[in-house]
């Protein structure tokens, strides 16, 4: 009865494999009950296996058919897990003129597929071995992108410094009141750790009906962080021990006319980040500009791509970060959804979220960005959405104002989130699927200087039409804003926008209305990516018509990776050990997660859940070499000896001789990382109670011999109830 049981424990194991690419015969997805599916936009019938899906590896062909008997095949690039144990399918045509991104767990999945000209969401139930569901094509918001959906955080807007009135009156008062004043830096931004010049030009207009005789100019604060190099026209003076620039324009101004006026000053190095505040009165009228003084993030960092030399400021950041198996920075992700969120989409909102954050991964990775966006904690706010401001609801986000967000800058701590993500319905009227708080501004790529980890907030309508939205918005968060043509002006470099081409395409951070195009390119601007035969960008350099948010990501990622220390650790390592005796370059990892908890456990209680998850780094001269891989079972103190365990729940004796041991899954080529998720919420069977779970995991090479194993196995101790 034991063995049984156990046979029905073993039920639960679920697999995932990546591999490298191979040729194997193709999965059809369209054999089951596609023949019904009806040419709809609005929601074409399509059933499937779930076996199809299960039975899925990297490198096989996936085959199915669109509404309009348009036949699709992906091969898969990339099959992993989430936390929450949801599987992610990526892949792409061989032609490169299709993607499929898919999310799917045990109940649901959500697929988002992209063909040359036509964009189609997949949504789905299982409903006993087949999962039912309807593709469609999303109506596109109109408001994403069109509207500003963003906002500059409070920080940004901050409180200029006193006086608030001028030092002086004149005759020119009566005036005042039709007068505008602007003020233009000659830079962007300054760096600390050097001395910079700069030129500060003035520009009166006057729309008033009265002549401005000659009227004199007071500028406050800026000499008490420079040192004056050039002011015709200008007098220095002190007003109780404050240094302030005077200066008389040499014209009078007309109803209608502007004047201007220029200055130069030096800023030596600062020690520190800082704002330069330069504040103009004319007699009543004030008008207050601040320049940032920040560190240099890019410095020698001239090519923008994710494996360029990093700038000294980077290095310092990346030494700290965890890399993952693509060698991306790994930013952490809290989801927050609202009760109306969870309505619309029930036990499987988590499942919605994760296909959203497995594009915008897709997203970052056609883009050559080295981010991998990382789910650790989604969290229910009992907040109806749907008819609340999205002004007014990232307000109180940000600040933790409304009672159910009071915990969350706690909550957001101890799971190390980097970034919070509020997920929301967009609801009928609202003309935006998004909206967020803009990292960065004007501050050259420098988001340590001014605190913006604190306004790292933002909200997603988990039902828009965009697949792209939570790219979009987190792309606000990191410093990006929308094309030139949009006002694109005020990201972290000037650069830091989206682009389009007239009647063709628009990008990510770009709104394809604005371009008269209907098609949205799932890519950040670049100049090196190729959009329907045009650069998806422009270069750097042009201070005019720059577009490269591929550059301003690859920068910046590290700070946005380090706004939270990490609280989901990687995989720990085993010590591994070889039956040749030889020393082995291979990694194997293996832990335990109690009730999803993102620390790994080693105890476990009859009432609770475990994960079980296996990471093989294989032996570079192992690679592409046919392999399969074992897993042993100790359960001597059970009274059960040693089992062996399929992935199908199949489970052997085992007389402790390599030639008795038996594949845990058909042999196949062996890439570069292996993933096993062996354990899926398994609760542990009252046989076991008392008694440790040891386990050993290993792989082989059939043709050889070869066989590398954990010396150290995860022992994971049973307990009864306290």
């Amino acid at each position: 009865m034991v063995l049984l049981a156990f046979c029905a424990w073993l039920s639960v194991f679920a697999v995932s494999k990546v591999s490298a690419a191979q040729e194997t015969a193709p999965v059809s997805a369209t054999s089951a009950t596609t023949r019904g599916v009806q040419e709809s936009t609005a929601g074409s019938r399509f059933n499937f296996p779930v076996s199809d899906i299960e039975s899925l590896r990297q490198g096989q062909l996936f085959t199915f058919t669109l509404p309009g008997n348009q036949p699709v095949a992906v091969r898969i690039r990339h099959d992993s897990f989430y936390p929450n144990g949801d599987r992610v399918i990526r892949g792409y045509s061989d032609d490169g003129l299709f993607s499929l991104v898919l999310t799917i767990n045990s109940q649901a999945a959500f697929a988002d597929i992209v063909t040359p000209d036509r964009h189609w969401l997949f949504e789905g139930q299982r409903v006993g071995e087949m999962m039912q569901g309807r593709f469609f094509e999303p109506q596109t918001q109109s408001g994403h992108g069109s509207l500003q959906d963003y906002v500059l955080p409070r920080q940004t807007l901050q409180q200029s410094p006193k006086p608030s009135r001028s030092d002086r009156t004149g005759d020119v008062v009566a005036a005042t009141s039709g007068l505008s004043i602007s003020q233009h830096f000659s830079e962007t931004a300054l760096f600390l750790d050097r001395s910079q010049d700069l030129e500060v030009t003035i520009e009166v207009e006057n729309s008033s009906q009265l002549t401005l005789r000659r009227p004199i100019i007071d500028i406050y604060f800026i000499l008490e962080d420079s040192a004056l190099l050039s002011a015709p026209a200008c007098q220095q003076r002190f007003s109780q021990g404050q240094p302030v620039l005077s200066c008389q324009l040499n014209e009078t101004v007309a109803p209608g006319e502007r004047a201007e006026l220029r200055y130069q000053v030096r800023v030596p190095p600062k020690t520190s980040p800082m704002r330069l505040w330069s504040t103009v009165f004319v007699d009543e009228l004030r008008h207050d500009a601040w320049i940032n003084v920040v560190h240099d993030v890019a410095a020698t960092q001239e090519n923008g791509d994710r494996d360029a030399q990093l700038s000294p400021f980077n290095q310092v950041l990346d030494e700290k970060l965890d890399r993952d198996r693509l060698d991306n920075v790994i930013i952490d992700l809290m989801a927050v959804y609202s009760s109306d969120t969870a309505g619309l989409y029930g036990r499987q909102v988590t499942t919605r979220i994760n296909q959203l954050i497995s594009v915008s991964n897709q997203v970052f990775q056609d883009s050559g960005i080295g981010i991998t966006l990382r789910p650790v904690y989604y969290h229910e706010a009992d907040y109806p959405s749907a008819g609340v401001d999205m002004h007014q609801q990232l307000d109180e986000l940000t600040a933790g104002s409304h009672p159910e967000f009071r915990d969350l800058a706690s909550l957001r701590q101890r799971y190390g989130a980097d970034l919070v993500a509020m997920f929301r319905p967009v609801g009928n009227g609202n003309p935006l699927c998004g909206l967020a708080n803009l990292g960065g501004h004007r501050s050259l790529g420098d988001f340590t200087a001014f605190n913006d980890k604190a306004y790292a907030y933002s909200l997603i309508g988990i039902d828009c039409g965009v697949s792209s939205v939570l790219a979009h918005e987190l792309g606000h968060l990191m410093g990006l804003t929308h094309s030139r043509r949009e006002n694109g002006e005020g990201g972290t470099f000037p650069y830091a926008t989206g682009h389009g081409v007239d009647g063709r395409f628009a990008t990510v951070m770009a709104n394809p209305a604005d371009f008269n195009a209907s098609l949205r390119i799932p890519l950040f601007s670049s100049p090196a990516l190729s959009c329907q035969g045009q650069p998806c960008g422009v270069d750097h350099r042009d201070l005019q018509a720059g577009a490269d948010a591929v550059r301003t990501l690859n920068l910046v990622r590290f700070q946005i990776a380090d706004y939270m220390p990490t609280r989901m650790p990687l995989l720990p390592s085993r010590t591994v050990g070889s039956m040749t005796g030889n020393s082995s370059n291979a990694h194997i990892s293996l832990a335990a997660m109690v009730d999803g908890s993102l620390d790994y456990s080693y105890t476990v209680t009859p009432t609770q859940q475990l994960d079980i998850n296996a990471g093989f780094y294989i032996d570079p001269v192992h690679v592409g070499k046919q392999g399969q891989f074992h897993v042993l079972a100790d359960l001597s103190a059970a009274g059960l000896g040693y089992l062996q365990l399929e992935h199908n729940g199949q489970i052997h004796s085992w007389d402790g001789t390599a030639g008795d041991l038996v594949p845990y899954r058909p042999e196949e080529q062996l890439s570069p990382v292996e993933y096993l998720n062996i354990l899926d919420n398994f609760q542990p069977l009252p046989e076991l109670v008392g008694h440790p779970l040891v386990l050993y995991i290993a792989y082989q090479l059939p043709a050889t011999g070869e066989l590398v194993y954990t010396v150290e196995p995860l022992v994971v101790q049973i307990e009864g109830q306290p």
